[in-house]
């Protein structure tokens, strides 16, 4: 499979201006419901580790995150497709922005109905980053696919476009009191995904359904030769 040039130029000035693609009917819709299926037994038991005092894969109340790889490598089937795990256009863009790139975790990123709005955050590490006082550059990428439409309903993701060209050091100090976030609150249609850069401040928001909001992560690491 290979990418419109033209296309792919976009793409790369969007996701440098943005820090983040939505990628609309990327993947076939009937590919993400038998990937939903799959996943469905996972997150209960996962969800069943939690009630019976597991707090591991916890990332605040109601919301689990946690490394699906080790099923998905014995399982296989819809979640180990290759238009997910390795997905060749994806991979193509992640060369172009990362350079020497190795995979990084394959995890899910589940919402649970009454979870509560995460803090802003990257997911990059700041001393990763080098020097506070040089540019930054990308060092970690992540593919998004969403199991279920996402609405403002089932806590969408919110992302700060442009804030993964910063030094995020004093984010926990001074983000809320700055007087005006400009923030994209994004919504999926089953097929759609993403690709962000990993510095870029985002949260999950409440989720006030009963159905769980399921984002699969694959994510690409920069490697430093």
């Amino acid at each position: 499979m290979s990418i419109d040039p033209r296309q792919k130029a976009l793409w790369l000035y969007e996701l440098s201006l943005n820090g983040f693609i939505i990628l609309r009917n990327f993947l076939p819709a009937d590919l993400v419901q038998a990937m939903r299926l799959q996943f469905e037994p996972i997150l209960r038991g996962e969800v069943m580790r939690v009630r019976g005092g597991d707090a591991g894969m916890q990332r605040g109340h109601e919301r689990l995150s946690f490394d699906i790889a080790p099923y998905v490598d014995k399982i296989r089937g819809p979640l180990d497709d290759d238009r997910y795990r390795r997905n060749p256009v994806v991979e193509e863009i992640v060369s172009d922005v990362l350079g020497p790139w190795r995979y990084g975790v394959t995890k899910a990123e589940c919402a649970l109905q009454g979870c509560d709005t995460m803090a802003w955050h990257p997911d990059v590490p700041n001393e990763t980053l080098g020097d506070p006082s040089t540019p930054v550059r990308p060092v970690r990428l992540t593919f998004n696919v969403p199991l279920v439409e996402v609405n403002d309903s089932n806590g969408p993701m919110e992302v700060i476009p442009g804030s993964h060209r910063m030094h995020h050091h004093d984010c926990r100090e001074n983000i809320y009191a700055v007087p005006h976030l400009h923030v994209a609150r994004l919504h999926f249609r089953l097929g759609d995904a993403m690709l962000r850069d990993g510095n870029m401040l985002h949260r999950g928001t409440s989720n006030t359904v009963a159905d769980p909001r399921v984002l699969l992560d694959q994510t690409y690491r920069a490697v430093t030769v």
